[in-house]
This record gives C-alpha cells, sequence and structure tokens, in this order.
C-alpha cells in the first residue's frame, strides 16, 4: 500500500476498488453503530463516509459490518487440515487471522517444520502470525524429533521478522523459575526485538506466578477457573479463554469478564478438530456464546477482534476503520451473527457459506522434506508389566480438562501380569518413542471409556510419539503396526481386526485430503469408537496424555512423569 494511491481514495478523488454501501458499522473503538459506505482499496478499507466513486459498488442495506475475527492461540496441526484447508474452514466461520504457535511439527521436524508452515500458508487468503516455538523440546522428559536453539530462532525471525510475532508459549514454566540458559535467552530474543511472550501457566500462583511474569510473558491460556483468570489479569497477563475439544475452559471463564476488565481478555482455541469447527464454528462461536451468556454484544466482538490485534501490535487488525486492514464480515444481527459475507484484504471471499474467492498462496508448491516415522516394534511379551504385589499409580483423566489426577489402586493381576480392566475403565497405555525407535514405556489409564480392543494415533503432545491404548496386548501391538505401516495416522484394532485407519502423512499430523473427506473420516473414527464401547470421542485427550507440562501426571516414552516435581516416578506405588 502507497500513501500517495490510499490518500486519494479517502478523500473521494480517486476510485475505490470497491465501495459497500448504507452499512450497519460496528466502531469498535466507540461501542456505537452508525450507518455509513466503506470504501476499500488494495488491501485497506480507505474510509469510512459517504463514497461513490467505484465501479464495484455493493449495497448492504442496513446489513452490519464488523471486523474479522482473530483466534489468539492455535496450532493449525491439531486441525490435522493441511494450512491450506485449516484457512479455508475457518474463513468460512469469519476467522481472517490466526497466531499460530507450530510447535506440534517443529518437534517433529524442526525448523524444516517451521519453514513447511510459513510457506504454505505465505499470501493465503488468512493472516496467518507465527508465534516461534520456546520449548522444542518441550520438556527433558521426553524424546523430541528436534531442538529448535536460539540460533535457529535468530535465523527465522531475521527472514520473517514480519510475520513473526513473538515466542509461543512458555510452557517449562520450572525452567523460567529456575532460570535455565537456554530458555531465558529465547526469552530476551524475542523481548528485545518487542515481540509478545506468551505464556502457559496451568495453576502457577502467587510468588511463582509474580516471577513467571518477571520474564516478561504477558498472556495465559490455560485457566481453567474464574479466580486463576483474575489472578492473573491483576498481574498484568491478558487472558486468553480457550474452547479447544479437549479443554473447555469458556463456561468457567467467561463470568469474569465484565465492562472495567473486558480490553484484557480475547478468544483462541488452541486445539480444535474440523469436525467441532465444521458442526458448531470458530471464534464466531465463542462469540455467540458470550452473548447468550449476557455478555454485551460489542464486548464479545471486541473480545474477538480488537483485543488480540492491540496485544500482539497487529496495528492494522481488528476494527473497521480508514487505513486497517480490510478483513471485514458482513452479518444479520449482532447477537446469532449469521455471516452473509467475508472480505479479506478487500476481496470477497465468503458469500452465503460459500467460498467465492482464491485461496492459493504465493507457494504453489509445499513439499515437506526430512520427515519419518520411526517406532520401535514390539511385541505382546515386550509390554507385559510384572505384579510385584505394590499398587500402581494409574493417570485419572478429568472430563474437558488436560488435568489428569494420579490414581493408586490395586491392579488387576493374571498369571503374574498386570492387566487392563474394562469393568474398572483402566486401559493399559503404551508410548513408542517415534523418531528414533530409542525405546518405550507402559502405564495404565482410567476414564477413557474403551472396553475393548485398542486405539492408536500418532498426534501426542508435544513430541509426537505413538500412543496406543487398549484392553488387551495383542490389539495394542496390531494398532501400533497399523499406524507404522501408514507412516503415521490413526487406527483401531477389535479382535484382532483393524476397523479404522486414517493416514497422516504430513509429519504424522496432518492430512493432505480435503475438509469434507477429513470431517468424514472423523465421523466414521466417531462410529468405530462405539464399537469399542466408548461413547465420547477421545483422540485429543489421547493426545495431551503425553504433555508433561500440564498438571498432575502424564506418561511420555520415557515413563510417568510426576509433572510438579518434573522427574519420571515408578509405575508401582
Amino acid at each position: 500500500m502507497k500513501l500517495r494511491d490510499m490518500i486519494p481514495v479517502a478523500l473521494g478523488e480517486k476510485n475505490a476498488d470497491c465501495i459497500l454501501k448504507n452499512a450497519k458499522i460496528l466502531n469498535v473503538f466507540t461501542g456505537e453503530t452508525e450507518v455509513s459506505d466503506i470504501a476499500l482499496f488494495d488491501k485497506r478499507i480507505a474510509g469510512v463516509g459517504s463514497y461513490d466513486n467505484s465501479d464495484n459498488i455493493t449495497d448492504l442495506d442496513g446489513l452490519y459490518v464488523i471486523p474479522g475475527f482473530i483466534d489468539a492461540h492455535v496450532h493449525i496441526e491439531s486441525t490435522m487440515l493441511s494450512p491450506l484447508n485449516f484457512a479455508k474452514l475457518v474463513i468460512l466461520n469469519g476467522t481472517t487471522t490466526v497466531i499460530a504457535d507450530p510447535h506440534e511439527i517443529v518437534n517433529v521436524m524442526g525448523v524444516d517444520g517451521l519453514e513447511y508452515i510459513n510457506n504454505s500458508t505465505e499470501g493465503i487468503a488468512l493472516n496467518v502470525y507465527i508465534a516461534i516455538p520456546s520449548c522444542v523440546p518441550a520438556t527433558s522428559l521426553e524424546t523430541s524429533g528436534a531442538k529448535l536453539g536460539p540460533d535457529d530462532m535468530i535465523g527465522f525471525i531475521d527472514s520473517h521478522l514480519k510475520r513473526t510475532v513473538g515466542l509461543g508459549e512458555v510452557m517449562n514454566y520450572p525452567g523460567v523459575l529456575s532460570l535455565e540458559p537456554e530458555l531465558i535467552t529465547k526469552i530476551e530474543i524475542l523481548r528485545h526485538r518487542y515481540k509478545k511472550i506468551d505464556g502457559h501457566a496451568p495453576g502457577l500462583s502467587g510468588k511463582k506466578l509474580n516471577g513467571y511474569i518477571n520474564a516478561f510473558i504477558r498472556s495465559d491460556h490455560e485457566c481453567t477457573t474464574k479466580e486463576e483468570a483474575i489472578e492473573k489479569l491483576s498481574k498484568g497477563m491478558h487472558i486468553f479463554i480457550r474452547e479447544g475439544s479437549a479443554a473447555k475452559n469458556f463456561d468457567a471463564l467467561i463470568p469474569a469478564v465484565n465492562l472495567y476488565n473486558h480490553q484484557y481478555f480475547s478468544f483462541c482455541t488452541d486445539d480444535r478438530d474440523p469436525l467441532e469447527i465444521t458442526e458448531q464454528g470458530h471464534i464466531n462461536n465463542l462469540v455467540k456464546r458470550a452473548v447468550a451468556k449476557g455478555l454485551d454484544p460489542v464486548v464479545a466482538i471486541r473480545m474477538a477482534s480488537i483485543n488480540t490485534a492491540k496485544f500482539y501490535n497487529l496495528r492494522s487488525c481488528g476494527a473497521v476503520a480508514p487505513g486497517y486492514k480490510a478483513d471485514l464480515l458482513v452479518v444479520d444481527n449482532l447477537h446469532d451473527l449469521n455471516i452473509k459475507m467475508v472480505f479479506h484484504n478487500s476481496k470477497l471471499m465468503v458469500k452465503d457459506g460459500v467460498l467465492t474467492g482464491d485461496m492459493n498462496g504465493i507457494y504453489s508448491k509445499t513439499e515437506l522434506t526430512g520427515y519419518s516415522f520411526n517406532p520401535p516394534e514390539i511385541c505382546e511379551q515386550d509390554i507385559k508389566i510384572k505384579d510385584t504385589g505394590r499398587k500402581i499409580k494409574v493417570i485419572g483423566i478429568e472430563k474437558a480438562s488436560l488435568y489428569t489426577t494420579p490414581l493408586i489402586t490395586e491392579p488387576t493381576v493374571k498369571n503374574g501380569y498386570i492387566l487392563a480392566d474394562p469393568a474398572r475403565d483402566i486401559s493399559k497405555v503404551v508410548i513408542l518413542e517415534r523418531h528414533h525407535a530409542s525405546g518405550y514405556s507402559v502405564g495404565f489409564i482410567h476414564g477413557l471409556g474403551i472396553k475393548e480392543g485398542a486405539v492408536a494415533t500418532s498426534v501426542g503432545h508435544d513430541s509426537h510419539n505413538l500412543c496406543v491404548c487398549g484392553m488387551n496386548d495383542a490389539d495394542i501391538v496390531l494398532a501400533a503396526q497399523t499406524v507404522k505401516k501408514m507412516n503415521g495416522g490413526i487406527a483401531m484394532v477389535k479382535n484382532g481386526s483393524v476397523i479404522f485407519e486414517f493416514p497422516l502423512p504430513i509429519a504424522g499430523l496432518m492430512s493432505d485430503r480435503t475438509i469434507k473427506e477429513v470431517t468424514a473420516k472423523l465421523l466414521e473414527r466417531k462410529n468405530r469408537l462405539e464399537l469399542l464401547g466408548c461413547s465420547n470421542d477421545i483422540f485429543m485427550t489421547l493426545s495431551f496424555i503425553q504433555l508433561a507440562v500440564i498438571p498432575q501426571i502424564k506418561i511420555t516414552d520415557r515413563g510417568i512423569i510426576d509433572v510438579a516435581a518434573q522427574k519420571i516416578v515408578s509405575l508401582y506405588e
């Protein structure tokens, strides 16, 4: 955009590329609405007022125009869609900007994964800003496929400064508090470039929270209670209200928002599968739910737009005003938010729920190189666990939460070996290191609802080792072998037969299939789970049981993890 071209359009002296007439514009700065015209030129809003000079005029006849929505924190990989197909899905729901933290693919592939996400989203019809992953690997208690050090980060920032908005969620809060040199160096690199440092500090409070915030960490998306959100807010943190597929914090946190503090709240999805987005929506769904809970529509829309833009210093996003990016939603009202049109960079991309514009980016070919899937081979004997006469630690799943509880229980034993027990909803879980075939660990998990068979997935935060859960060793081994043959993906086995396969050829995390094909597979996955006696879609839950930075007990390829102590502990109590 050149000022010498834009300003004459704003003055009405030069034709606009497009004029939206008779729009009822929501002003996120004043909170008021006004009926006016919007002149679009190049990728920007040239002016708001009375405009007629254009060969392309659309009369909106009093429909509302609001800013495009912004997802404050998302892992594109968690949708299992390619980045381009992810963009096609979320723009249908009015999301025109996302802050992507690609630490899933970077934990698998390092800089190659970071470049893949950057290249595959360059110039597409979605603003994709990147928060460079801070924790690759997330902890020293798991085996990652790569390491992203300070030198790697500097190289990427120097090449992609414009799209780099900050340092991705700093999950290793014990490392911050103990002044771990490399982590502190990463923070210093970004903060001295005046970029944001995103937080990830579930349950952190008091003096530890003070110390964490002192590292210039100014956001958090891990709050699970109103009280936690208020404490973090009171100490200067910007709160991202998360509603993903596994972690659902919206209902608990929305009561914390009021007219005095709402400018320090935003919405994010973090990890949300495409079936849920297709059926329920994206950020638009959270705005509608907030309004239904009694929040003023202006406040809810601010939380989904200008609040996030201001936090990340996105100077031209988040408002319908002169000089701002022409990322606009046309809706019928501010409560139901039925989306009639979506504009991105002045181009009509969506009309009446149908993609109308070209979504493709600058790079016609974004091939993935340097990826391999290499878990160890196992047999039934390998994963048998001997009974020692002692109680065992079982990972207890908490509903709609990423938190887990250590359950100390008597094991179910047969012929001297500890078994899974469907009557007690206790499954065996095996984590196989998928990068170098270096080993595996075995444990038990309560609350999945599986009654027979086995499930396996190569999606496991954050190192994405192969996770297999089941009720008998033969099915567990077959499920693991099936995912290995696919070079990454999801599988289900029942009574020695494979009943579901879904390859994920992009780093074992994402599919190269269309949105329709992926959502169809996810519906099939849901139906196949019912054949195993499971009524809930547990795969997002399974992907988080390896995340050794969320309390209280997790399992990685190296063993059972006491998260608070950040150490490997015995299965036996």
